[in-house]
């Protein structure tokens, strides 16, 4: 398990992290998300010792990562894949690696297999696509078999059919026990396979909570309730703890309630349900509803000039 304490980072006047703690649990996707220049990527180079934190540390099952006895089988990570020497074809720069940490050679036909570059295996990275040197590095972060899996933006440059092959093996990692961290702007690929999401503005930790626990808080989570009484089931509903608002005559809207408890409440009042429909938001919905106020770069919309438009 990875153990963030008190994590901070901060360049000259600008504070890029902020007193951060966190942790990133076996058997679990966890996305990690933040607006530009929340901290993301500085956090993850501080977790694999690419930067110094000014204050607070980071631990491996209870080690630093310098004390690791062999890092790759710990932590597997893809930061910026353009950043492989595009001199070298996928087999060396994996080779290299493999050599590096004492790894078995016979697993890089293996992993290049896995990430669908074994018929490219010998041509050089330099004339692959962006998406092609996407798939290399997820390679390199899978060739020591690590216990925690850690990817920065992972999603750019593949097509529809890499993402969907993208999705299945981080699901997979997680299904195997493995700690799986993702950082991406795509928040509909984050959605489809986080449990637990972890948000990160200006610096500082906002959010770290599963993804039904954030639905569970947003005001844009609600149920819709008919009944043959809404007034009464309103009254009730109410008293028990729910946030109800009558939309339509005979249509409720409840929030901090869900669906069974509702349900359950209507016939033990003998009430009858027309309609109970959960509407839970989009991860999209209730990152802006986090972030609202706290983005470091906001830009305007274009708007012609008025005079123009006469």
């Amino acid at each position: 398990m990875i153990q963030l304490t008190n994590l901070t980072k901060k360049y000259a006047d600008k504070m890029a992290v902020n007193n951060v703690s966190f942790q990133v649990h076996p058997g679990v996707v966890t996305g990690f998300l933040g607006p530009n220049g929340a901290g993301k990527t500085t956090t993850i180079r501080m977790i694999l010792n690419l930067v110094s934190p000014t204050a607070g540390r980071v631990t491996v099952d209870g080690k630093s990562y310098p004390a690791l006895d062999a890092p790759l089988k710990k932590i597997g990570a893809m930061v910026d894949a353009n950043a492989i020497d595009s001199r070298l074809t996928p087999k060396q720069h994996l080779a290299i690696l493999t050599t590096a940490a004492g790894i078995d050679h016979g697993k890089v036909e293996d992993i290049l297999a896995v990430v669908g570059l074994k018929e490219v295996a010998n041509k050089k990275i330099g004339e692959f696509s962006f998406g092609m040197r996407q798939r290399v590095g997820i390679a390199a972060a899978l060739i020591g078999d690590p216990e925690t899996v850690m990817m920065d933006e992972p999603f750019n440059g593949l097509d529809v059919e890499g993402i969907h092959w993208l999705r299945t093996l981080l699901r997979d990692l997680a299904k195997q026990g493995k700690a799986v961290l993702i950082s991406s702007h795509l928040l509909s690929e984050v959605q489809e396979i986080a449990d637990r999401i972890i948000v990160l503005a200006r610096g500082e930790l906002i959010a770290d909570m599963s993804m039904e626990e954030m639905q569970a808080r947003s005001l844009s989570s609600y149920v819709q309730v008919q009944s043959n009484d809404t007034s009464k089931l309103r009254e009730i509903l109410i008293t028990s703890g729910a946030q109800v608002d009558m939309v339509e005559p005979e249509v409720l809207r409840v929030r901090k309630m869900n669906a069974r408890r509702i349900g359950d409440i209507a016939f033990a009042n003998e009430l009858r349900i027309y309609e109970l429909a959960t509407h839970q938001p989009s991860l999209e919905q209730l990152f802006t509803e986090l972030v609202e106020g706290k983005t470091e770069y906001k830009g305007t919309n274009l708007r012609p000039d008025r005079e123009e438009l006469n």
